[in-house]
């Protein structure tokens, strides 16, 4: 595996997260991505994003599914929360020697993945609430058979689909598949930079409004 991922607050400090968990249970060859997004930006958002990750990474002690994390996770956020504030997030299990991958969305799209050897992406769906909303909300752990060398997974939050140009057009999700279609070939840190270069030039002069956060993993 080749992960690379990427922050940028458009405040000091802000809501978007990106992780990869040591997971009691994982072996060696597997990653266990997180991709989060708190309702809102700067200092209030940043306070719930250490919480989650405080409470997450604390439950990979324990093993379990995606699902469970999720469903851990939310149950410690509403006490704190009532309901008031909320995040989306996005768990991805991804081994370099096992062709299942494994995902579990809580108000999070689902993650982009692209087979280089077939030009094609893959249409994925499957997810529950957003996260600090009600108790006892329920998540479930999606497989998805036959993921092979060449593959590229991309976890975003919206910051970067939704960043806008200076006439009010978003980047949106065809610029960002064009972009990891044009730089398969290259390192994930390598593509990394390069959605970072060209959300930002998209972006033109004007003020970054949203978090933007990536993580790209390429099974080679």
């Amino acid at each position: 595996l080749d992960i690379a991922g990427h922050s940028t607050y458009c405040d000091e400090t802000g809501g978007d997260y990106y992780d990869v968990l040591d997971v009691s249970d994982a072996d060696d060859e597997t990653a266990v991505i997180a991709v989060g997004d708190v309702m809102g930006h700067g200092v209030a958002a940043a306070m719930l994003m250490a919480t989650a990750r405080g409470i997450l990474r604390s439950r990979c002690s324990v093993p379990g599914s995606l699902a469970d994390f999720l469903n851990h996770l939310n149950e410690m956020l509403v006490v704190d929360t009532m309901g008031e504030r909320f995040m989306t997030m996005l768990l991805v299990t991804v081994s370099a020697t096992r062709e299942d991958l494994r995902w579990a969305s809580a108000g999070h799209g689902p993650p982009m993945i692209y087979d280089a050897t077939s030009d094609k992406f893959l249409e994925i769906d499957g997810g529950g609430l957003p996260l600090g909303l009600v108790h006892e909300a329920e998540y479930e752990e999606y497989v998805l058979p036959g993921v092979k060398s060449g593959f590229i997974i991309l976890g975003a939050t919206d910051g970067v689909t939704e960043t806008k140009a200076e006439d009010g057009t978003l980047f949106g999700n065809e610029r960002l598949q064009e972009l990891v279609r044009k730089n398969a070939k290259r390192s994930s840190q390598d593509i990394s930079e390069a959605i970072r270069v060209a959300v930002t030039q998209f972006r033109g002069p004007s003020g970054q409004d949203d978090d933007v956060t990536f993580v790209i993993a390429k099974v080679i």
